[in-house]
């Protein structure tokens, strides 16, 4: 049987503001990956800093059932948590949460950055998260997936495997996803930008191929991806070409605007 809706959990979670004293720009949220990952992870604390400090956001990271503090059962125990339909609903609560507390401390803005951001199998519950439509001080949201595990995605998905693919799929091409939230009404919202950034040794079977399918459906024109030379899953002293990299797309981003 699977975890109890996510509301019933307490997740051990991080938030840290900007260090220059001034309210934060946005709101970013990081979900680590499997395996003994958590929220200490180099590539999860990399981006954060930079998110953090350069781009002067909100930064929630949290850790995943049964990791650190956090309750609840973990991958191993629990199936609902293995397939990601538990961590899900947990990004999802997480989400809501941040949103809510950022309105709430900052009632007059307006227009907020929001990234939401995954880092291995944390990459693929982010493909399927989209932000809330009932906060619209929230511009459309920058997605950041991180070393995302395709050629390990049928052992960590199972059966929903094929719906990850399509949730990404849908967020480039703007339609297409069989479970998108009823609260959309069939309609994918809109995004700033899809960034996915892997390392030289995660990108040797099938990811080049993921890669290229992503782009052949990227009617939205909001896809970029970058593979890191010399970078292993573990990203180790490779860790800060991430901030490199997505800064490099941000203001790519910026400049195209």
């Amino acid at each position: 049987m699977g975890q109890s809706p996510s509301h019933e959990v307490r997740l051990e979670t991080k938030v840290e503001e900007p260090e220059n004293g001034n309210a934060p720009q946005g709101l970013a949220l990081i979900s680590h990956g499997r395996a003994g990952g958590h929220f200490n992870d180099p590539a999860v604390r990399t981006l954060a800093e930079y998110l953090r400090d350069v781009r002067r956001l909100r930064v929630v990271t949290w850790n995943a059932r049964g990791i650190g503090r956090s309750e609840g059962g973990n991958e191993w125990t629990d199936y609902g948590i293995w397939t990601g339909d538990v961590t899900i609903a947990d990004y999802r609560r997480m989400l809501q949460e941040s949103m809510s507390k950022y309105v709430q401390d900052f009632p007059e803005a307006q227009n907020a950055q929001l990234f939401l951001c995954g880092y291995s199998a944390g990459a693929i519950w982010t493909g399927c998260i989209r932000p809330p439509p009932s906060f619209p001080q929230f511009a459309p949201a920058h997605y950041i997936l991180i070393s995302y595990p395709v050629d390990l995605s049928f052992l960590l998905g199972v059966h929903r495997t094929g719906s990850y693919y399509r949730a990404v799929e849908a967020l480039v091409q703007g339609y297409g996803w069989e479970n998108l939230p009823p609260e959309f009404h069939g309609k994918e919202p809109e995004v700033a930008g899809v960034f996915a950034i892997t390392g030289q040794w995660d990108a040797l079977m099938f990811y080049g191929l993921w890669t290229g399918i992503l782009s052949s459906k990227n009617a939205r024109n909001v896809l970029r991806h970058t593979i890191v030379e010399g970078a292993t899953h573990t990203w180790d002293d490779k860790a800060p070409r991430i901030a490199e990299e997505v800064d490099k797309w941000l203001s790519s981003l910026h400049r195209d605007g």
